[in-house]
């Protein structure tokens, strides 16, 4: 806890011991490479009271749980994940919240029911998702039956970078593992935000590591945006726009109207200061929450203290970083 704030970790990873079983080789990727990739993480990602230990040194309340990187693993684990993580609540409530693990691509009544169990039985709440699934993208109708769920239990959509290595640049100074994986995400995001909130405007979506980076990005897509039921001038349809002319004609508004129910996290950047201190401006702290992307990045208790502290000097306002620090995580989940 940062004084008075009530701090929340909205990427949070964990995977049940028995569900490691059904991590292996699929039509998508060979997941175990992974976690062979990462022992470190992977030593930890499955020890839930190493990982209690964890929030209480660095000063975390409580921790969302996903792994919905892993979940084109199939059904199996699926259902194994999210029966270890009712059961992480049920013995930790106050400090985690579990989210709902299905492959979209498996079929859509028993992704419903799966869904049904996890919130009517188990406690869960959420969809944890990825950036893409092979050549299926996010805005994919397949995914429908997923969006519809969501609405109506009223719970958030998390979509986290594919772990894939077959994106852009693929092995080549890692670039799937940097740049590309950013790429996919942020691709997700315009996916999102052009094809899937259209259908579903209530729809509430978080985006894991500032959306791919979007902190900066977004100047880009606000320069661009021009949906067709807003009237342009002849000379400026079709090309970037200066974010004043934007504003003037109503495009920047209604970019913005658009982000109404959409959060984004702040890991993946390694807890840079930086690009943390520009989201406040950039995305806006209704939009903007704390994520470590543990046990991967902000692994070590003393940097997430100095991260913790270093966001709590910022200028933002009081009000600003409580929601920062959880408040919007809360709204999100209807804590």
């Amino acid at each position: 806890m940062v004084e008075a704030n009530f701090v929340i970790d909205m990427q949070h990873h964990h995977i049940p011991p028995r569900a490691l079983q059904y991590i292996g080789k699929t039509a998508e990727f060979d997941f175990s490479k992974s976690i062979n990739r990462f022992r470190n993480a992977a030593s930890k990602i499955t020890d839930i009271e190493a990982d209690i230990a964890y929030l209480d040194a660095a000063g975390i309340d409580m921790a969302v749980l996903s792994t919905g990187s892993f979940t084109p693993n199939g059904i199996e684990f699926c259902r194994v994940c999210n029966d270890g993580y009712a059961e992480v609540v049920r013995r930790h409530p106050k400090r985690y919240i579990g989210m709902i693990h299905v492959y979209p691509l498996d079929d859509p009544q028993r992704n419903r029911d799966e869904i049904k169990r996890c919130v009517e039985e188990l406690g869960l709440s959420g969809l944890a998702l990825v950036s893409s699934y092979g050549d299926t993208n996010i805005d994919s109708r397949l995914l429908d039956p997923l969006y519809e769920s969501a609405l109506a239990y009223d719970m958030p959509v998390f979509v986290h970078p594919t772990i894939r290595t077959d994106l852009w640049g693929g092995g080549r100074y890692d670039m799937f593992a940097t740049v590309s994986r950013e790429y996919d995400l942020v691709k997700s995001f315009v996916e999102i935000f052009y094809g899937v909130l259209p259908r579903y405007p209530g729809l509430k979506v978080i985006m894991a590591h500032f959306g791919g980076g979007l902190t900066a990005l977004k100047g880009r897509l606000l320069a661009w945006h021009q949906p067709e039921n807003i009237p342009v001038p002849e000379m400026s349809r079709g090309r970037g726009l200066a974010i004043e002319e934007a504003k003037e004609l109503g495009l920047y508004q209604d970019f913005e109207s658009r982000l109404a129910n959409c959060l984004f996290d702040s890991a993946g950047f390694g807890g840079w200061l930086p690009v943390i201190e520009s989201s406040f401006e950039a995305l806006g702290p209704d939009h903007i929450c704390f994520a470590t992307d543990y046990p991967y990045e902000l692994e070590k208790v003393p940097h997430v203290r100095k991260v913790l502290a270093d966001i709590e000097r910022l200028g933002a306002s009081t009000e600003e970083k409580k929601k920062f620090f959880g408040g919007n995580v809360k709204k999100a989940f209807r804590l």
